[in-house]
């Protein structure tokens, strides 16, 4: 009798450890870009439709910057809550865009919020915001950045800030306005911004929320049925989006090959970015998957339909552990899979 109560107790041990396991946990900072819409909900409600268990936190009282949330109590309890796959940090929309603020605030704000993310063994990843609708000098107190000529001219300072901090700190970037700029170059009607001209529509947070999970999970969200009660069309305009803006798929070589092919990754072993390189004789349904070396799938950064050609993938590794992996294309009867390692 003792035996089997024992045997009961760690099986449901086992069962609710592999359950949390199973858990992806991700904390929101930020303000207002952050809480308008409730962009953790609509993170969550993609990741649920993508078969994924999705636990959410977010701090964002409206106006914040990151220097601000380095002294608000409620931010730091919550970072401190539990071990969060990723810390989300969202600068004040001006900041990155006016020099005094970006290395008089921003900079030193990120070092230490993300040396106390780092000490709970949580990841950070920034979360690039998007330009004015039509740019414009931004002034705070006396202090102003450059007159920007349109929202492409500010979308490049913006960009310039949250790659530096990143790179800085060997942290992971979620590029949202640069799936809003590819958005617009491709429809430059499209209502990402309120009437504010600032704060994203639903659009925009939509398109915010397939940034964070294909960047998250490395997969593209193509496909995904939650559509937040946007028209199932344009939803999937937006997933596209996201995906060519956040998992950075590029095509490398005009030149048709002569035959299916998947390249060694380079570098190999890396940390923690490495390069997936394939080639198509012709156009199709392409499929790239990562697996663990259980076989256990963790990502899936390819499902699109491709033209022929070479093609390039980004893959960020930086939430994974070390160890071997497997990566696998498949393409109709094409199916070809290779080992990559991952040291930290």
């Amino acid at each position: 009798m003792r035996t089997r109560f024992l045997f009961t107790v760690f099986s449901l041990a086992f069962l609710l450890n592999t359950a949390f396991s199973d858990t992806t946990h991700i904390l929101f900072i930020g303000n207002s870009y952050t809480h308008v819409n409730d962009l953790p909900l609509l993170f969550k409600n993609l990741s649920v439709s993508g078969g994924r268990t999705v636990n959410t936190g977010m701090s964002a009282p409206g106006g914040y910057t990151l220097e601000g949330h380095t002294q608000l109590q409620e931010t730091l309890d919550k970072i401190a809550l539990r071990q969060w796959q990723y810390v989300v940090l969202q600068e004040q929309s001006q900041y990155p865009t006016i020099a005094y603020y970006r290395y008089g605030s921003m900079y030193p704000a990120a070092f230490k919020l993300d040396s106390i993310i780092r000490s709970y063994n949580s990841h950070t990843m920034f979360y690039m915001t998007w330009g004015r609708k039509y740019g414009g000098q931004q002034c705070i107190s006396g202090n102003c950045s450059p007159v920007f000529r349109d929202y492409f001219h500010m979308q490049d300072s913006l960009a310039s800030a949250y790659t530096e901090i990143s790179s800085q700190l060997g942290a992971a970037l979620a590029p949202v306005g640069s799936a809003w700029r590819r958005a617009r170059q491709l429809d430059s009607t499209i209502a990402l911004w309120d009437t504010d001209l600032s704060h994203p529509t639903l659009k925009g947070s939509y398109l915010a929320a397939c940034v964070f999970y294909a960047k998250i999970f490395q997969s593209s969200p193509v496909g995904l049925s939650y559509t937040a009660g946007l028209p199932v069309n344009e939803a999937l305009w937006l997933q596209q989006v996201a995906a060519d803006a956040a998992l950075g798929l590029i095509s490398v070589n005009q030149e048709i090959p002569r035959e299916f092919n998947l390249y060694q990754n380079y570098p190999n072993p890396f940390n923690p970015v490495t390069n997936i390189m394939f080639a198509m004789p012709f156009a199709g349904n392409a499929e790239l998957k990562i697996y663990d070396i259980t076989g256990k799938e963790i990502a899936a950064p390819v499902n699109a339909h491709l033209s022929a050609g070479t093609y390039s993938l980004s893959f960020d590794a930086s939430a994974l552990s070390s160890g071997i992996y497997i990566y696998k294309l498949t393409s109709g009867s094409f199916a070809e899979s290779k080992k990559m390692v991952l040291i930290k």
